[in-house]
């Protein structure tokens, strides 16, 4: 009777307050190593093992299985032992994508601040005084270019383009910006006659001076 009675008895589980720790810091950390470890695999797997080494099912498997029991300092120092690499892993990483972010800023500051001025009717003069000397000094070169829009419209490949003035009645010797295909939106808000300054590389003489990639600057 008495055997009958202890095997009904119900085994109650013995919860501390280490266990609630062990649970709720195993599943924080673990989470956190999970949404980190396809953008740095390093930190992932690091905070996956400090949660793994937390978490209470752990602890019984290796007591039980493999018959080692990690203290609960081994296990403090195992834990800051990882999150301090992937800390540091992390840290470096987003150093370093600061620091390229912040060279291709500035690259792009020193491209806009360094990049040569010059008016449309100084190119025109510069090729009809001398093309070879002219070709020297701009051709498959950028520059900012200001001038007056005497034409916008589209060439016989089907890209727009817009022509500034150089001299009256002329028929060529113009600077003749192309813009790529599908820029025909940014183009229709330009008006003849309108002072506007373009961006783009010069690629020489060919009836008018051609520049190709051009961008409005304003």
């Amino acid at each position: 009777m008495e055997n009958n009675k202890e095997s009904s008895e119900v085994k109650t589980k013995n919860i501390t307050l280490d266990s609630i720790i062990g649970w709720i810091f195993g599943v924080i950390v673990g989470i956190t190593g999970i949404v980190n470890i396809f953008s740095d695999p390093l930190a992932g797997l690091l905070f996956i093992l400090a949660a793994v080494i937390t978490l209470p099912p752990t602890n019984k498997y290796l007591k039980e299985k493999m018959h080692i029991s990690l203290s609960k300092g081994v296990k403090i120092v195992l834990v800051l032992v990882f999150l301090g690499i992937a800390g540091s892993q992390m840290g470096e990483k987003a150093k370093s994508e600061v620091t390229q972010n912040t060279t291709q800023s500035t690259q792009k500051v020193e491209e806009v601040v360094d990049l040569p001025k010059v008016t449309a009717k100084q190119i025109v003069d510069d090729y009809k005084a001398n093309e070879v000397s002219a070709d020297a000094k701009y051709k498959g070169k950028e520059f900012e270019i200001s001038g007056v829009v005497e034409t916008i419209g589209k060439d016989i490949m089907d890209t727009p383009y817009i022509a500034l003035e150089s001299y009256e009645y002329a028929i060529v010797d113009k600077v003749q910006c192309m813009f790529n295909k599908g820029s025909e939106a940014e183009l229709a808000t330009v008006s003849k006659g309108q002072k506007i300054t373009l961006k783009g590389e010069i690629s020489g003489k060919l009836g008018n001076i051609l520049v190709k990639r051009c961008e409005i600057v304003n």
